[in-house]
């Protein structure tokens, strides 16, 4: 009984003892702007993708970014590009003897924005 009191408290401590980190990015827009193209803000979007990874966490890749932007954008209709998102990637790590376990949490939250090209409009005085 003593021994499986241990191998408990065992793993209480290690599950107990994983960290959590988030990094992230700041951007001004997803695509490129036309020069003379009209920028209309539909409103505020958010999508995650999560993953899990053992030995090794895992990457952050095109195919990540890119389901990303597809799951933001298809939230508010005739959007074309994503203005003033951010992304953070949050890792979690799970340590265990030997190995560990990772999740990853990958998140995009921005104004969503329809692209109009043609002649801007200025504000005249």
């Amino acid at each position: 009984m003593k021994n499986i009191f241990s191998v408990f408290i065992f793993f209480c401590v290690v599950v107990v003892s994983g960290c959590t980190t988030t990094q992230g990015s700041f951007n001004p827009s997803t695509h490129f702007t036309y020069p003379n193209s009209n920028i209309a803000p539909l409103g505020y979007v958010s999508a995650s993708v999560k993953d899990q990874g053992f030995i090794l966490p895992p990457k952050v890749d095109k195919e990540k970014i890119a389901k990303l932007m597809e799951d933001a954008l298809t939230q508010k209709p005739g959007a074309d590009m994503i203005i003033n998102y951010k992304i953070d990637t949050t890792y979690t790590q799970i340590p265990i003897p030997i190995f560990a376990i990772y999740f990853q949490t990958i998140k995009l939250e921005g104004t969503a924005a329809k692209m109009t090209v043609g002649k801007q409009e200025l504000l005249s005085n």
